[in-house]
């Protein structure tokens, strides 16, 4: 339900905008960042978004053809149908090709959910205090 609201929000050209110019700005800060490896993890959150997409227009005829393929008071040749016509759907169409990654760097792995962005990222910014609401504990 969270997935459909975020895509419903952010359009397409939004979303890119955002990611070029979040990945501009956080390779300004980082030093040694190869320009390839910018334009590799851009590509990477594109495609992310792309399969967001696909996945959020797909999700209900998806869900029908799975129930109507294991429902047992169904035909064989009739749940067979089903099993065909979802095999046919696109690949990236699937919630299990969806992968969170950090919107600055394009990190796959070692991502808060919350904000967005992976682990390393995070820090570097709170650090800096430029995440609202978010200071350092200590006690």
């Amino acid at each position: 339900m969270a997935l459909r609201a975020i895509v419903s929000r952010v359009t397409p050209t939004r979303f890119m905008d955002s990611i070029c110019g979040a990945t501009r700005f956080f390779s300004q800060k980082v030093e040694g960042l190869r320009p390839e490896k910018l334009k590799i993890d851009e590509n990477r959150n594109v495609e992310d978004h792309r399969r967001r997409l696909l996945a959020a227009k797909y999700e209900m005829r998806r869900n029908l053809y799975k129930a109507l393929c294991r429902d047992p008071s169904l035909p064989s040749d009739m749940r067979d149908l089903y099993r065909c016509k979802l095999s046919k759907l696109p690949r990236n169409s699937s919630f299990t090709r969806i992968r969170n990654r950090c919107i600055y760097s394009g990190r796959p792995r070692g991502g808060y959910r919350k904000f967005r962005m992976s682990r390393i990222v995070f820090r570097e910014l709170a650090s800096k205090g430029e995440l609202l609401g978010v200071t350092k504990a200590s006690w």
